[in-house]
């Protein structure tokens, strides 16, 4: 869990976002892109020769962050600037994930999770700040210190927060800016619709709506108003 400092530095980054572009950034050119590119290559080819889930990860990264991109610059009020840097900080987002304590078999089981299956895979938020800080442990103060990072980490550690204070870190609603309140929403509808071994089939994009709204999982989980901006936005795009 996190402790009363840090859940001020990672739950809202809202203004933060805004702060910087990493378009054209120099300190994120000359110390952050080739650590970001050894990072997303791991992402990348995970378990390649075990179940591939690397491909899949790395998919769902894309779009997340594409989908963040245009979500929170068309409907949330951010700049286009906020909105490049997120889609960059998104990317890693699930880094933890390919955290060598796991067994790749996890991200794939061929049956439900159980519940000591699910506490280890919630571990993987966690992990992925860890990950983070050993790749930029050697870098100039100047990177470390940069909000850029912060961000990235305030990702990886809240994409699953919950507004009902039962997320993983279990934030209260009031600690969660806009930004994490809308990884969380985008980030579960498209986890929905990767099909897992164990579905019968893959849940479509209105099923996966429906869930978020209405299903029992979710009841509690989001801002109600951001949840429906979102259901309006992806309805607008189909």
């Amino acid at each position: 869990m996190l402790n009363a400092a840090q859940t001020d530095t990672f739950g809202n980054i809202d203004a933060l976002l805004d702060s910087y572009d990493v378009q054209d950034d120099p300190v994120l050119a000359t110390h952050w892109k080739p650590i970001e590119t050894n990072l997303w290559s791991r992402i990348e080819n995970y378990a390649e020769e075990i179940n591939n889930y690397g491909s899949v990860m790395s998919q769902h990264l894309i779009r997340t962050s594409a989908v963040g991109m245009q979500f929170i610059t068309t409907e949330l009020g951010f700049s286009e600037r906020a909105g490049r840097n997120f889609y960059d900080a998104n990317l890693l987002h699930d880094l933890g994930k390919t955290h060598p304590s796991y067994d790749p078999a996890i991200w794939q089981l061929p049956h439900r999770p159980t519940q000591e299956e699910r506490q280890e895979k919630r571990e993987h938020t966690q992990l992925g700040v860890e990950l983070t800080d050993m790749a930029v442990s050697k870098s100039p103060e100047e990177l470390l210190t940069h909000p850029h990072i912060q961000i990235v980490q305030s990702l990886q550690r809240l994409h699953h927060e919950r507004m009902d204070g039962e997320g993983y870190e279990g934030l209260e609603a009031s600690k969660l800016g806009k930004i994490i309140q809308a990884i969380c929403i985008i980030d579960a509808f498209d986890g929905d619709m990767i099909h897992r071994p164990h579905q019968p089939e893959r849940r479509s994009p209105a099923s996966a709506l429906e869930r978020m709204k209405t299903g029992k999982k979710y009841g509690g989980a989001f801002h109600p108003e951001i949840l429906q901006r979102f259901i309006d936005f992806q309805l607008a795009a189909r």
